[in-house]
């Protein structure tokens, strides 16, 4: 491989040149706790230190209390040459704290005070001295800064470096964690390019090991991130890839390689990487890693598989088309010690997703399972909104018989979970939605436990849980459920609740506001009842439209109501009356 620093200029005096167009970004002035942090950093910082007058401490300290951007005007502005220890020494501080916030224009920042140091260390300053220290901390926040331009920009610096040092400069060798910095940031990148870049450079870095005075040897931090871009990328061929870099650092480690020890962290990227995977035998793949970092424990307890490493096995089984999933997902669970709240959401999933018969069952008792660890003071496995949703979900998809009233009595054990002091449950509208939506539905006649549901939302809301109020959604699964077997008081029974919809809406909730499929879905039961009841009540019911304002769109509706909008077939075509029109429909 070609050395990338043979193209860069030897004049380390006059090669780094930052991001121009630098605009400072307006922030808050640091809190107490900011400070203070500051202060440690101070008792820490003993570089180019130099005795001051208490003149000095009393401006330094004045200059603690300041925002990001007015110590970077500071520094930046304070006349050539008249950079002094303490201003240094804030220099330093302010590119640390600027790289690990990763604001969007934190590198630039980072630049332009790196830039004014050389400057200041070009002129003879004795206090100025730009480090390997400062360079990485440059490239880290490239790194951090999530922009296209970030790993390119990245790279350009350790090369700069590269040149730095091979015409002299010993201040600027980079180290391990420098070229560290520039995988890390073409990791981040999250793609193929990116991937193929983070491994040519830690290729790089065994190439340069040892060599020239640089001592830049790959450690377990090196490859773990290469291990990362390629996880990250999400291409074709990741998993063996990374795979094949964490059984590369196995090699390196038994032939006595020390400082490339694989950890839990590398073997559990691998493991997520195989279970992100669409191809075929992927989770019979991350099993195997996983069974591999059971021996393999036994002589490096660092790679002892954790709670995270089974977790991404079982979802590598939820993900699969295998037809026996779950049975395999439940296999990998029974062998974990102490389950977490994500293990046992995974692997309802697993159940929920095989469309087996007797699969919701299952998942409820996996629920069950759950909460009976929470109530014995376990809080490792408390229920969150996932777990209970997972399950109301494997009973409405299921649709076998009385899968809804099940789905009802989940939600139901929800809301009394919420009540009772379980802060990771989150009553959420569309949670409610999909129980109604399953009970409007259903093959049995349970218009009014889906009402009863409705009000319970409802009260809720107005105990004071916003997001459980009702929406569109919600009151057309209801106006669904009672005229879905026609007679005149169901039917009558749906237009009370659209008017509770209207008064519902006119108190200021926005969110339930009528349309007119609404008013179509109580139109078309009157039309098909046709009886002479139906055709005079219809009339009134057409002229009371008019005065109502009954919005053109179905915007209103939510997610759940414009895909039953999209399904839904009228019994009969009508048209609904202009100004112009007679008010009876029939003719």
């Amino acid at each position: 491989m070609s050395n990338p620093s043979s193209r860069i200029s030897r004049d380390h005096k006059a090669s780094f040149t930052p991001v121009n167009n630098f605009r400072p970004h307006r922030e808050r002035k640091d809190n107490p706790d900011d400070r203070k942090s500051t202060k440690k950093c101070q008792s820490r910082d003993t570089t180019n230190s130099v005795q001051i007058d208490d003149d000095d401490s009393n401006r330094r300290q004045k200059r603690n209390g300041l925002s990001l951007d007015d110590r970077t005007r500071t520094i930046c502005d304070t006349p050539l040459c008249k950079l002094d220890a303490s201003l240094i020494s804030m220099a330093c501080r302010t590119m640390n704290t600027l790289a690990k916030i990763g604001r969007k224009d934190s590198p630039m920042i980072v630049e332009k005070i790196l830039k004014r140091i050389i400057d200041e260390e070009n002129v003879g300053n004795p206090h100025a001295v730009a480090t390997t220290s400062m360079y990485t901390t440059a490239i880290s926040a490239w790194a951090k800064s999530k922009g296209k331009a970030g790993p390119q920009r990245a790279e350009e610096i350790l090369k700069i470096m590269m040149a730095q040092h091979s015409s002299g400069n010993i201040n600027v060798a980079p180290e391990t964690a420098t070229f560290n910095a520039v995988i890390n940031a073409w990791s981040k990148s999250s793609n193929i390019q990116g991937a193929e870049r983070a491994e040519e450079i830690l290729a790089w870095m065994e190439q340069m090991s040892n060599t020239n005075g640089v001592n830049v040897k790959p450690n377990t931090i090196s490859y773990n991130t290469a291990i990362d871009a390629w996880a990250r990328s999400g291409a074709e061929g990741a998993p063996q890839k990374a795979e094949y870099l964490l059984k590369k650092m196995e090699e390196l480690y038994r032939n006595g390689d020390t400082e490339v020890k694989p950890n839990v962290r590398s073997c559990n990227t691998v493991l997520n990487s195989w279970a992100k995977s669409s191809k075929v035998g992927a989770a019979k793949r991350a099993e195997e890693i996983l069974a591999w970092m059971e021996i393999a424990s036994t002589f490096n307890t660092e790679m002892r598989p954790t709670v995270v490493s089974y977790n991404a096995v079982i979802d590598a089984y939820a993900r699969s088309d295998d037809s026996d999933k779950a049975q395999k997902a439940q296999a990998v669970f029974n062998r974990m010690k102490e389950p977490n709240t994500i293990s046992y959401n995974v692997l309802m999933n697993a159940w929920c997703k095989s469309n087996s018969v007797g699969s919701a069952e299952m998942a409820e008792s996996i629920l069950t399972g759950m909460e009976k660890r929470y109530l014995s003071g376990d809080d490792n496995a408390t229920p969150d909104s996932i777990s209970y949703n997972t399950v109301i979900c494997a009973f409405i998809y299921s649709k076998e018989k009385g899968s809804s009233l099940k789905a009802l009595e989940i939600i139901y054990r929800m809301v009394v979970m919420f009540k009772n002091g379980n802060k990771k449950i989150e009553l959420n509208v569309r949670y409610f939605n999909i129980v109604l939506r399953g009970l409007a539905n259903d093959t049995q006649d349970l218009a009014v436990h889906a009402e009863n549901l409705l009000w319970q939302m409802e009260e809720l809301q107005e105990a004071g849980i916003k997001k459980s109020s009702p929406n569109t959604s919600s009151y057309i699964y209801i106006i669904k459920a009672w005229i879905k077997l026609l007679s005149r008081d169901r039917i009558l029974r749906a237009e009370y609740i659209l008017r509770h919809m209207e008064s519902f809406n006119q108190d200021g909730n926005v969110r339930c506001a009528p349309t007119k499929f609404c008013y179509s879905l109580i139109v078309d039961a009157w039309i098909e009842l046709g009886d002479a009841f139906a055709n005079e009540h219809l009339s009134q019911f057409l002229k009371q439209m008019k005065k109502v304002n009954v919005s053109d769109s179905v915007e209103n509706e939510g997610r759940d109501a414009r895909s039953y909008n999209r399904h839904y077939k009228p019994r009969r075509k009508h048209s609904f009356p202009s100004e112009s029109r007679e008010d009876s429909p029939v003719s």
